[in-house]
């Protein structure tokens, strides 16, 4: 850039020596004698030498356009990579409650388009602003060099241009960044119902779909008419005061000419001059839109850098010198908001070879208090200790390898379903995966898929079907080898053949593990060694099958209300 910065400050002058010295015959200036040859006797031969002087700017000129764009959309290309791939990592990284309050196509609306803007605004920055800009230094010093009274007049137009573009920018700004946040809401929104297609269909709300996207769209449409307007305006503006600042530059000079203050090669520099200090100010009415959207989108992209996660690592962490999965819930209380706990006073232990199971209607915390021994929260009251270490003095990397999670909505990618098993583990092969389903007893499961192991589950695993994903999620956990295991709602949407699949593979996971399994079909929990009953966030309830059915109360109730269930239940299996 400071070097097509150079050429562009020395392009006028061979045309200035062409007019006074070829032209009107005045001698070269002394630092020129025995560069050039004499205009008094070599004329043509100066000409000559001025016209190639010419031609080689102009081809310098354009092969640094050339390079300098190449350089810069390449660095544009760079650093775009770098903000996405660090922007997406700490995305990743957040806590769970940031992307329970936030949109995914959202989150992607900053991740894909901002990005973009960003290189867009480098690219301009580069290749239409930042050069000119640079040889505007130059350009004001020679100037002054040559005549300082007309150059303070000619320099003058830049700090009105200047002032222009500073009054139009921050109007314009704050119109683009209501443009990018109805555009985020709608795509946001857009993303929601699509990925929900069946439910719209099912209910036949396709039309009302379409009249909140339109009233989306409309809101993000006036948003861009606005700012279309303030760039509309923008650009006549700036090129107005050019031209009235160009006219009256060009006049004062043509009078200083013919006063003898300034020959006219001279007058000619100082034209050029003006047009490399305007011409950044056009481009800039061009580009203005890009800028404003740009810092908008820097703008957005910071909220989320400066987001952090609520569940953060401790600066001084520590392992357990033993490992062997002993999960101690200490009083532990938890809410979502403030003054709602979801959870209160919570205590038990879990430990390796054991299960403990949890039960109770839906909303008294069961997931709840799963997500808390896998540190997706904190709580708010106690403590949950592994091996005897607090979870929060425990590196978050290390913690997550030792609880396998089954959820109740399992989560797949668009891959292999062996690849989706071998994500329970850095570098686990097709056969690591298949070993693992085979352990866990759902392997005749996964392959009558189409396919079978090598068959695609489709984005979120839609082309499975529930119970085919949770059997993939079950072989993950499998080979995953953690000595925790908490399982959420592990067959709700099994078959009874299935079930007792699971019911076996479970049985071979308590000689070595920890399993925390948490059911509303009591069926799958009656051989647990601990069953936990709550209610409204508390345990009102604990102890064996038999305990507890001798104890009466709510788990019998339950109970009772699972027998009378289970004739309808089959026959609903054998419907489907």
């Amino acid at each position: 850039m400071s070097a097509r910065a150079g050429v562009l400050l020395v392009l006028p002058w061979p045309l200035k020596f062409i007019v006074d010295n070829v032209i009107f015959k005045k001698p070269l200036p002394l630092w020129a004698n025995g560069l050039l040859p004499d205009p008094a006797t070599q004329g043509p031969a100066l000409l000559d030498a001025l016209g190639l002087t010419m031609l080689a700017l102009g081809l310098a000129d354009a092969a640094l356009v050339y390079f300098g764009n190449r350089i810069i959309l390449d660095a544009g290309q760079r650093i775009v990579l770098a903000l996405r791939r660090d922007l997406f990592a700490h995305l990743q990284r957040l806590s769970t409650d940031f992307h329970r309050r936030h949109m995914s196509g959202e989150v992607m609306s900053r991740l894909s388009a901002d990005t973009r803007e960003v290189q867009d605004f480098i690219s301009a920055l580069g290749i239409d602003i930042l050069p000119h800009v640079l040889t505007i230094v130059g350009m004001a010093a020679v100037m002054l060099r040559v005549d300082w009274r007309y150059a303070l007049i000619t320099l003058s137009v830049a700090p009105l241009l200047g002032a222009i573009a500073h009054h139009f920018a921050g109007r314009l700004r704050r119109a683009l960044r209501k443009v990018r946040e109805e555009e985020g809401a709608l795509w946001g929104s857009a993303q929601e119902v699509l990925a929900n297609a069946s439910l719209v269909q099912a209910f036949d709300r396709a039309d009302h779909e379409d009249r909140r996207f339109h009233e989306k769209a409309r809101k993000g449409f006036d948003a861009a008419l606005l700012a279309n307007r303030l760039q509309s305006s923008f650009s006549p503006m700036m090129n107005a005061t050019i031209a009235v600042a160009t006219s009256a530059i060009t006049w004062y000079g043509a009078v200083r000419v013919t006063l003898g203050a300034l020959t006219p090669g001279d007058l000619l520099i100082f034209l050029a001059y003006l047009r490399g200090i305007v011409t950044p100010a056009r481009q800039l009415a061009k580009t203005g839109r890009t800028f404003g959207r740009a810092a908008v989108a820097m703008e957005r992209i910071g909220e989320y850098r400066a987001e952090r996660a609520t569940v953060a690592e401790a600066r001084e962490t520590r392992t357990p010198p033993q490992i062997s999965g002993r999960v101690d819930v200490r009083a532990v209380s938890f809410g979502y908001a403030p003054q709602h706990r979801i959870l209160d006073d919570i205590s038990f232990v879990l430990e390796p070879g054991k299960t403990v199971a949890l039960v109770g209607t839906t909303g008294s915390g069961k997931s709840t208090l799963a997500h808390l021994i896998a540190r997706f929260y904190d709580p708010e009251a106690g403590s949950i200790l592994f091996d005897g270490c607090d979870l929060r003095t425990l590196p978050l990397n290390f913690l997550r390898r030792q609880v396998a999670i089954v959820p109740q909505e399992p989560l797949l990618f668009n891959a292999p379903i062996w690849e989706n098993i071998a994500y329970g583990r850095e570098g686990a092969t097709r056969e690591d995966a298949i070993e693992a389903a085979t352990a866990a007893g759902v392997d005749e499961v996964i392959t009558k898929i189409p396919g079978g192991y090598d068959g695609t589950a489709g984005e979120r695993g839609l082309t499975l079907s529930g119970g085919q994903r949770q059997c993939i999620a079950i072989a993950r956990a499998m080979l995953c080898d953690a000595p925790v295991v908490i399982l959420d709602e592990p067959s709700s949407s099994l078959d009874a053949t299935t079930e007792q699949r699971l019911m076996r593979a479970l049985e071979r996971l308590r000689a070595r593990r920890a399993a925390l399994v948490i059911a509303h079909r009591l069926s799958t929990v009656k051989n647990a060694d601990s069953i936990l009953v709550l209610e409204q966030g508390r345990i009102v309830q604990r102890g064996t099958h038999a305990q507890l059915l001798e104890a009466r109360g709510g788990y019998a109730d339950l109970w009772q209300a699972t027998e009378r269930e289970q004739p309808r239940d089959a026959l609903r299996r054998i419907a489907l």
